[in-house]
């Protein structure tokens, strides 16, 4: 996300940028290496936070900048951060106005890996909105067909979201008195599928468990509907996002499932 200001800088040429862009996606990916290749799998198998940094952020909420990494989200940082180098490659031949695509790009990157990285809800639910812009720009000048009107749909749907899960985190701070994901989940994170394991099934296991009969049924419906769009599809674009309609049903059908060996074949899908 460091290099998304370059990309405004006066006379600096555009295949510099693209060479900044991909220096800047390329640290982050070496880093993540670095972080997996000596992460402590004892630790992390028992949902032990790892390379913690944590900050007061908002005393008056107990809000905090806390970032660390374990068995469950360390695979995901190294899997987006390949992602986001190896975009930047594929995307080297862009002629339309490669200055703020490169810069969308990068603080794309910078709010997924946050959210991936974030231990605190309030900045869990900052970085996912700021996610919001960068894709709303995306996809309507980059993208294809009705851009403006996919742009649209996209950032309500977000939002619509997004206003339910700020329900949800305020109604559990005034409840609890604390937004940290560490205090809140505490022994129940093990493994499995990223939010919905991190928030849902870790933090309100209950919950979870209560609704996980029409939960299940639900994905049982969105992996057969997907695959059925997707055998209709001619365009290669739709035929990618209706199957991963179909690949994330697996995903919630495995969480939901509640057994320690579906949430980790869950977490191997979205991996996958």
């Amino acid at each position: 996300g460091l290099n998304s200001p370059f990309a405004f800088v006066p006379g600096l040429q555009d295949r510099v940028i693209k060479r900044i862009s991909a220096v800047f996606t390329f640290i982050p990916l070496a880093l993540s290496i670095f972080l997996f290749a000596i992460f402590d799998r004892s630790l992390g198998a028992a949902g032990v936070i790892q390379f913690e940094e944590k900050l007061s952020w908002i005393p008056a909420i107990n809000a905090h900048y806390h970032l660390g990494v374990d068995g469950l989200n360390l695979p995901l940082v190294v899997l987006m951060a390949l992602l986001g180098f190896l975009v930047v490659l594929i995307s080297w031949k862009i002629d339309l106005r490669p200055r703020e695509y490169f810069a969308w790009l990068l603080l794309l990157e910078t709010s997924i890996l946050g959210v991936f990285c974030s231990l605190d809800l309030l900045l869990f639910f900052v970085f996912w909105e700021i996610e919001v812009i960068p894709m709303y720009f995306l996809i309507s000048i980059w993208g294809s067909g009705r851009k403006e009107y996919s742009a649209i749909k996209y950032v309500v749907y977000t939002l619509f979201g997004s206003a339910l899960m700020l329900a949800g985190i305020l109604s559990l701070y005034f409840t609890t008195g604390s937004l940290s994901m560490v205090e809140l989940a505490g022994a129940l994170i093990k493994m499995g599928g990223y939010g919905m394991i991190r928030v849902c099934v870790s933090i309100f296991p209950q919950v979870a468990q209560q609704f996980a009969q029409l939960l299940v049924i639900f994905a049982v419906i969105t992996v057969l509907y997907g695959a059925a769009v997707t055998l209709r599809q001619t365009d290669l674009k739709r035929l990618i996002a209706y199957s991963s309609i179909s690949h994330m049903g697996y995903v919630l059908l495995g969480v939901f499932a509640l057994s320690q060996v579906s949430l980790s074949g869950a977490a191997l899908q979205m991996f996958s």
